[in-house]
């Protein structure tokens, strides 16, 4: 344990000295990575097509990367929204859905929250790495209980890609013939409109009612995590990432038996295992605290009776290792043992 404990706090110290790097290189991999997955869609008009051909996929993703990193949130999420917009065109229809729910979620939620809206973009990535199970536990630890809503919208967005996907197929009834001109589809838009319902309402409905499950689960976990975290009890946040993971495997295996989901019992268990043990990684490299040094104080003023309880964090940038010197006793007077010569 001490070992794990000074390899620790190397590492925090390495991330503080060079965290002016560090911060802006994984904002350019995370924007990297939104974009260029964001471009894979290529369900483009083929009247925007040359408008995008003039520029490599690999290129307009280091770009965007690059304003990921120097903009604030709100001109990134209009970025976002216009590059997906841009994307689904190949069906106009579904690409004014897709834009006005986006655009909903960006004025009436992250434009107001900019740090949890992140949590959206986390939860679509989580989902696509097998690790969804970690952004409610994370969720809970670190942000308030609103990110119940910025969580829900990324399960959401993430059950809805199928069904875009079939919606925006070659065979699709409302799909958009390609040699019609961009002037054309504009002109019809205020048409486009009437259908908006209709789209969105069958994106609903192509997609089971597992996302619900799903999201209600994560909202349970989220608020268990986050007010179990913040009790004055040792080790509430080991115990609350313990009891987000036992909440998680109730919750989906008594939808799987009781209300028809469809979420594999096996995989799903071990993967909230993997995702504890994840969560309980970035709690420890987060800060180790010293429970037996733990004391309560209590003091007033003129207005209030406070009381505090103080827990230390472990802090060793070193081995402490106890030295014990031993030394031969010497007598008092060290010459009364010596023989007197007698002349």
């Amino acid at each position: 344990m001490e070992t794990l404990l000074i390899a620790r706090e190397e590492t925090v110290k390495f991330f503080k000295r060079f965290e002016v790097f560090i911060m802006p290189f994984l904002k350019f991999f995370l924007g990297f990575y939104v974009f260029s997955s964001l471009n894979s869609i290529e369900q483009i008009h083929p009247a925007l097509a040359p408008l995008t051909e003039s520029v490599s996929p690999g290129l307009l993703s280091l770009l965007f990367a690059v304003l990921f990193v120097v903009m604030p949130m709100n001109m990134t999420w209009m970025i976002i929204i216009l590059t997906i917009t841009v994307q689904f065109s190949s069906n106009i229809q579904v690409a004014i859905a897709v834009f006005i729910f986006l655009m909903l979620i960006f004025l009436f939620y992250a434009r107001m929250a900019t740090k949890e809206s992140i949590l959206i973009i986390f939860t679509i990535i989580a989902f696509r790495f097998n690790v969804p199970y970690l952004v409610p536990i994370i969720a809970g630890l670190y942000f308030p209980v609103t990110a119940v809503i910025p969580v829900t919208v990324g399960v959401f967005v993430n059950a809805q890609i199928g069904g875009l996907n079939r919606l925006l197929s070659p065979t699709a009834s409302t799909a958009v013939s390609a040699d019609r001109e961009l002037t054309e589809i504009l002109t019809e838009l205020p048409g486009a409109f009437s259908e908006v319902y209709t789209t969105v309402m069958g994106s609903f409905s192509l997609s089971t009612s597992a996302w619900i499950f799903t999201a209600i689960i994560f909202a349970m976990v989220i608020v268990l995590v986050h007010f179990v975290s913040r009790q004055a009890i040792d080790f509430s946040k080991e115990i609350a990432i313990g009891l987000g993971c036992v909440m998680t495997i109730f919750g989906f295996i008594i939808s799987v038996l009781f209300a028809s989901g469809s979420a594999n019992i096996g995989l799903m268990i071990i993967g909230t295992i993997v995702c504890g043990i994840l969560a309980y990684i970035i709690r420890f490299f987060d800060g180790v605290l010293d429970y037996q040094r733990a004391e309560s104080v209590q003091f007033e003023d003129d207005k209030n009776y406070y009381h505090v309880r103080i827990v230390p964090k472990v802090i060793m940038t070193k081995s402490q290792r106890s030295v014990k010197r031993i030394r031969p006793q010497l007598p008092e007077n060290p010459l009364e043992d010596e023989p007197i010569d007698e002349e």
